[in-house]
């Protein structure tokens, strides 16, 4: 039966909402992080009601992101082994999510200032070649470690308070845009 084949491919509800949890916190915390800094300037020229607008589309875009990612995961558990992979599917995951995101947010905090844009586009091999390699270092070796495993276990539980945060706060955006489109 095939499609028992792909649904025994599939890891646990409570897995997979631990790994989306991680993801939405660290990609919208990273939003808001990234934008604060221009709030302040955004008061000069932005009313309050464009601002949340900004925001309201910020949110549409990383909720999108977020789902981007977690269908990417899960891809990424149908096509290597079962053993390999689904067996620490939330250790890996979450290794895998933190280094990948973490690079990406590194990377733009670097190279945040108009003038790095040269540099940023010719190291963009030498970067991800490198987190590449920490990306096949990090969920091969690290959930092994049964201190890793833990912690980040335990993370991935304190992120499920996010989803009730920002994942609310992503339908109203959504609704916002409809209503600004209409």
């Amino acid at each position: 039966m095939p499609g028992s084949i792909l649904f025994s491919k599939l890891p646990g509800r409570q897995a997979t909402l631990n790994v989306y949890a991680v993801i939405v916190f660290l990609v919208y915390s990273w939003t808001l992080y990234a934008s604060f800094w221009k709030v302040p300037s955004w008061l000069f020229f932005l009313n309050a009601g464009q601002i949340l607008s900004i925001y309201a589309y910020s949110f549409v875009v990383d909720w999108v992101e977020s789902v981007l990612l977690l269908s990417g995961v899960i891809l990424i558990n149908f096509l290597l082994p079962s053993l390999w992979w689904k067996e620490k599917f939330l250790a890996r995951s979450i290794s895998f999510i933190i280094i990948f995101l973490g690079s990406i947010i590194l990377r733009l905090h670097l190279y945040r200032d108009p003038d790095l844009r040269e540099e940023f586009v010719l190291t963009q091999k030498t970067w991800w070649l490198f987190t590449s390699l920490i990306l096949g270092f990090g969920i091969w070796l690290l959930p092994k470690m049964t201190v890793w495993v833990r912690a980040l276990e335990a993370f991935a539980d304190r992120c499920l308070i996010f989803l009730y945060i920002y994942l609310p706060l992503s339908i109203v955006s959504i609704v916002v845009i409809i209503v600004r489109i209409i």
